[in-house]
């Protein structure tokens, strides 16, 4: 599966059907007249012991990128970090991070 701001959506909308109530927020980001990138933000919480953060920025080029900040879950926090990838199945999401060439990735399971 290729990443995409769709892709992130597709994600947000099984996490709603899981529970997770979803702020969507958009915004362009400038410094001076320099257009930055586009920043999309989902705000994801469910109960009081899940909530995080998914962006995706969209450079001017037409690259993106995709972040991950956990807010909460349980007692684990996280500053925003990059996603390489990610999957969603009916019963999980499976995030990964620092991938290596080999495919080896940290990754972390959220049961849905």
């Amino acid at each position: 599966m290729e990443m995409s701001l769709e892709h992130m959506r597709a994600t947000v909308s099984a996490m709603t059907r899981s529970g997770f109530a979803v702020t969507e927020t958009s915004q362009a980001l400038r410094r001076g007249n320099e257009h930055l990138y586009d920043r999309t933000r989902f705000e994801l919480a469910r109960g009081r012991d899940e909530d995080l953060v998914l962006e995706c920025l969209v450079y001017p080029d037409g690259r993106e990128t995709y972040w991950l900040e956990i807010r909460r879950l349980l007692t684990m926090r996280a500053f925003n970090f990059q996603l390489d990838s990610w999957k969603h199945r009916e019963d999980q999401v499976e995030f990964r991070f620092y991938a290596r060439p080999d495919g080896v990735a940290l990754t972390f399971f959220l049961s849905l």
